[in-house]
């Protein structure tokens, strides 16, 4: 929601750069332990949006904080959070909130499943068996609705 400067821009993607070379060492000799790393950050975040989204509840009016509870979210917000025409800058923090506690939930579960496990939030043979499952339901359905007139034999 701000422009930040040229030098902000380079500290951020270098700072990005540097970590991201951190973390895909650290993931590489222990993923349960970037897991539950990661993990803790989400958990932190949530405890940061619920603390900004009392805050704006609370703010006195004309303040602009208090102001978040009616300005327009962002476009790309609206878009990307499914906000609608009215999603207002208090929308996105919820939004963004629950996002954070379904990443912290997933990070905390997957970092104690063992290496050689399937991952019990994604295991592909669920996925693939619930496919069939809908591909079968389906085509019966149209055999039903496609079923020939009584009396009617081949």
């Amino acid at each position: 929601m701000k422009d930040p400067g040229t030098l902000i821009r380079v500290a951020v993607v270098g700072s990005q750069f540097g970590f991201g070379c951190f973390f895909l060492t650290a993931y590489i000799i222990s993923p349960a332990w970037c897991h539950r790393f990661v993990g803790y950050i989400e958990e932190e975040a949530c405890h940061t949006y619920t603390r900004i989204v009392e805050e704006i509840q609370k703010a006195p009016e004309g303040t602009p904080l208090a102001e978040w509870r009616t300005q327009a979210a962002p476009k790309i917000a609206k878009g990307y959070w499914h906000l609608g025409e009215e999603g207002t800058v208090y929308d996105v923090m919820m939004a963004v909130r629950a996002d954070e506690a379904e990443h912290r939930d997933v990070n905390h579960a997957v970092s104690g499943v063992a290496e050689d496990t399937v991952n019990p939030l994604y295991d592909p043979r669920v996925k693939l068996d619930n496919m069939l499952r809908q591909y079968v339901k389906d085509i019966m359905q149209r055999e039903k609705t496609e079923a020939k007139p009584a009396g009617v034999t081949d």
